[in-house]
């Protein structure tokens, strides 16, 4: 009887990068972005109420639009930084991720 660790092959370097860019990385995005954005709440005079709420609750899209439309601690130039590069840095290897799992894998994926 095989075992379980027999019916798979050894690990690539893809699968490792693929899940560390497309399983990982939005992950750490969401916790820098959640985290600049709780941060520049709690000093900010004004306190954060629903806007804590959303970016909590809105995983990515929530702390990228708190960076970008109401967080006053950090500059302008900081902020654009932070939510520009990381979608820039998470984008471009999810696309080439897409773009490789997605062409034909040989002579009988033609067929």
């Amino acid at each position: 009887m095989p075992s379980l660790f027999s019916m798979s092959g050894p690990v690539t370097v893809f699968q490792v990068w693929f899940i560390v860019y497309v399983y990982m990385l939005p992950i750490l995005l969401y916790a820098t972005w959640a985290g600049l954005s709780l941060m520049d709440m709690a000093e900010s005079k004004e306190g954060g109420g629903w806007a804590a709420v959303a970016v909590i609750v809105l995983p990515l899209a929530g702390g990228a639009w708190y960076l970008l439309a109401r967080a006053r601690t950090l500059t302008r130039p900081a902020r654009l930084a932070a939510v520009v590069t990381g979608l820039i840095v998470w984008f471009i290897p999810v696309f080439i991720a897409i773009w490789l799992v997605g062409r034909p894998l040989g002579p009988k994926a033609l067929g």
